[in-house]
């Protein structure tokens, strides 16, 4: 290369000089470019600001929920061992508890009746349970839940729950005693073929 292309003094002077006119269109455009660049910096600041705010809102939501779910339960669980402290105290205890029978055959006590509102037909509720084989107190526990949701009467449960399940209220205790044809027919669940299911359900939301 020949020192006149080599050396720095040439190559600036070989730039083409802007008239003043073309230098202020170009200071122009960099500071529209630069106010974009602070705008768009700008928004996805306010949008990331936005999410987390939602997210925070979601948190919050979601404990109070779990939170309420937890109080009813343990106001449940306290029902409970009130009502077989009661039992085991009364003058009565031993007596058979006597049950009433729905249709399929299906009977039903109920342990605690609650006094929130009433679960609503093809409405969402959330319920705990346990399911025994051959009685509610000691059978051999085949399944449980302690927050499973369901819609009433649509089928999404056994037929011994839609039945069984109508008129309680949010916060009550209830044994149902579910025959085969109300159940799951002439399957073996855990507890033998055609047998009775026992389960306890209370209810935690409706």
């Amino acid at each position: 290369r020949s020192q006149k292309e080599t050396n720095p003094a040439a190559v600036a002077a070989a730039k083409p000089v802007l008239s003043e006119e073309e230098a202020a269109v170009a200071k122009r455009e960099r500071k529209r470019l630069k106010k974009e660049r602070q705008r768009e910096r700008k928004k996805t600041e306010q949008e990331n600001t936005k999410r987390k705010k939602a997210e925070q809102k979601n948190a919050k939501q979601s404990q109070s929920k779990n939170e309420k779910a937890q109080s009813v339960e343990s106001k449940l669980s306290q029902k409970k061992q009130q009502v077989k402290k009661e039992e085991q105290n009364s003058p009565q205890k031993g007596k058979q508890m006597e049950y009433k029978t729905l249709r399929k055959g299906i009977k039903y006590i109920d342990v605690v009746v609650g006094r929130g509102p009433i679960v609503q037909d093809r409405k969402k509720l959330r319920v705990k349970y346990v399911l025994r084989a051959k009685n509610h107190m000691n059978g051999k526990v085949i399944d449980s839940s302690s927050n499973f949701g369901f819609r009433l009467g649509k089928g999404e449960v056994i037929q011994g729950w839609d039945i069984g399940m109508e008129g309680m209220r949010q916060g009550g205790i209830r044994r149902l005693i579910v025959p085969m044809q109300a159940g799951y027919g002439n399957r073996d669940i855990g507890a033998g073929r055609g047998a009775d299911l026992y389960f306890e359900i209370s209810v935690l939301s409706c």
